[in-house]
């Protein structure tokens, strides 16, 4: 077990540990310096297996079920096994590829794992080269569709099988690593043999045409690789300089004495792919860490978003500071001009709270004063309903009280004297509604001067024609005799008729303004 650190695409070696206890322990020791770390598990060994097959075509809980199912029944270890989808195949049952991949002897592992998760370390998930392949062809520059990727590790010499992006098949073989000629020699054999059976169980078709072998040579070995690898009508190899494959990948540095291996640590760590061999239990603190990390990512956007508003709403205070600045310089400019202006005006005999009050009482003057061509003409309807009537004066003013000599008589022809009306204000200062007084003096044209009853009942005709008309009311009547029951009846029109006609006066009003 080797502990690498990469950081901002500098790879270095920490620490290597031996298995047994006392590597484990310090391992253990290592996990709990580095706390604030994230884990990336890559396995490079020769007991992962590969199995392809085709299930039907479910979605959700079901699928779910059915790949552990088919895990289960496959492996009898599921501690380091995965699914990984190789698409729907073209029909009505649309049933999808699944490769099945698991490591065989997770022993050697296992104590690695322990140690992981009792010091509660945030573990993305375990990988292997095999995985890492797809992704690291694409880093590198190669555009290739169908390819086996080979490239030499410290574990051996591992060859994978890419179709379409997606990782097929993989093997990793025993080689000297000091002695290149073998190496190179067994790149070309075992890419023949690969070659041979991925036709024989069919991953390859016969028709595909050559297999392009994508191959990770030391700069210094590349006439070497170029002379054993060459062409033939099944194969055709790309060899790729690993010092320069590991700059375009995005490898700033790396610790010496690393094979390929610090290539594929490096796409682990910049770009990791979906597909990884532990479930969620086992990576458990990595899933709370990045919930943690989520929640206070978002609570800094949200301050972030209010402090940004809340900077707004600043400015936007002292722009309009700002503002109600000038217009306060502005409004004092034209006071200014205004009382230069003033300054030349005319003086006025009095003072402006005079002229205030003065216009004001215009104003009410003009309010109050109602032209009498309504009420004339409502009296003209009234005469026009008693035809006996001729009206001799009519006399109209404006005003809150009546005349003293309207005061003889009530509506319908009662002697009762009419008290006075109130002052034009109320001792609080209110002012009384103003209303129009019409006196109407007329004479009665009747056959007899005595005929009391039916003098009395053309005058009430009249009145009550009056008082019919909207808004007017009818104040007072004076007959030309006294009706009251406390005197007796007296008269100077005699018992034959008289040269002289009954006369009588009536007091009507009319609403008019406040």
């Amino acid at each position: 077990m080797s502990a690498f650190r990469w950081k901002s695409g500098r790879l270095s070696e920490e620490e290597t540990f031996l298995p047994g206890e006392n590597g484990t322990s310090a391992f253990g020791n290592y996990l709990r310096a580095g706390r604030r770390s994230v884990y990336f598990l890559l396995i490079d060994m020769v007991e992962e297996d590969f199995h392809f097959e085709t299930i039907p075509y479910v979605r959700g809980s079901g699928r779910r079920t059915l790949l552990t199912r088919k895990l289960a029944q496959r492996y009898r270890d599921l501690s380091f096994a995965t699914t990984i989808s190789l698409g729907h195949e073209t029909g009505a049952r649309r049933e999808e590829r699944i490769l099945f991949s698991s490591f065989t002897n997770t022993q050697p592992l296992q104590p690695w794992l322990a140690a992981l998760r009792s010091h509660e370390a945030r573990l993305v998930g375990a990988y292997s080269i095999a995985l890492l392949s797809p992704p690291t062809a694409r880093r590198i520059g190669f555009q290739g569709k169908r390819f086996l990727l080979v490239s030499l590790q410290g574990a051996g010499l591992r060859q994978t099988f890419v179709d379409n992006g997606q990782m097929r098949f993989s093997r990793l073989g025993r080689v000297d690593p000091g002695n290149p000629e073998q190496i190179a020699q067994a790149i070309a054999t075992d890419s023949a043999r690969i070659e041979q059976y991925l036709l024989n169980t069919r991953i390859l078709a016969r028709d595909a045409g050559p297999l392009d072998v994508v191959v990770l040579v030391p700069q210094e070995r590349l006439a070497l690789y170029r002379k054993a690898c060459a062409d033939t009508a099944e194969l055709r190899f790309h060899l790729f300089d690993l010092d320069r494959a590991c700059r375009r990948a995005g490898l700033k540095s790396a610790g010496g004495g690393l094979l390929a291996e610090r290539l594929f640590l490096h796409v682990l760590a910049s770009t990791p792919p979906a597909e990884q061999y532990l479930d969620d239990d086992k990576r458990r603190y990595y899933h709370v860490w990045r919930a943690r990390e989520t929640l206070l990512s978002a609570g800094a956007a949200v301050g972030f978003f209010c402090l940004f508003f809340a900077a707004m709403r600043v400015l936007d205070i002292y722009n309009i500071s700002g503002q109600a600045s000038a217009d306060r310089a502005e409004e004092a400019r034209y006071a200014a001009i205004y009382a230069k202006l003033q300054a030349r005006f005319p003086k006025t005999p009095t003072s402006h709270e005079n002229l205030k009050a003065l216009i004001e009482n215009y104003r009410i003057l003009v309010k109050n004063s109602e032209p009498p061509f309504d009420l004339i003409a409502k009296i003209s309807e009234a005469l026009a309903a008693t035809p006996q009537i001729d009206i001799d004066r009519v006399q109209w003013r404006m005003g809150t009280d009546l005349p003293a000599s309207a005061g003889d008589g009530g509506p319908r022809g009662a002697s009762a004297p009419v008290p006075a009306a109130p002052a034009a204000k109320a001792p609080g200062g209110e002012q009384h509604k103003a209303v129009q007084i019409v006196e109407i003096s007329g004479r009665v044209q009747v056959t007899q001067a005595s005929d009391y009853r039916g003098i009395s009942s053309v005058v009430n005709q009249f009145v009550r024609a009056l008082e019919a008309q909207q808004g007017v009311d009818v104040v007072s009547t004076r007959l030309p005799f006294d009706i009251n029951a406390e005197t007796s009846l007296s008269g100077d029109i005699g018992a034959a008729r008289s040269a002289e006609v009954p006369r009588f006066t009536v007091v009507a009003t009319a609403g008019g303004g406040t």
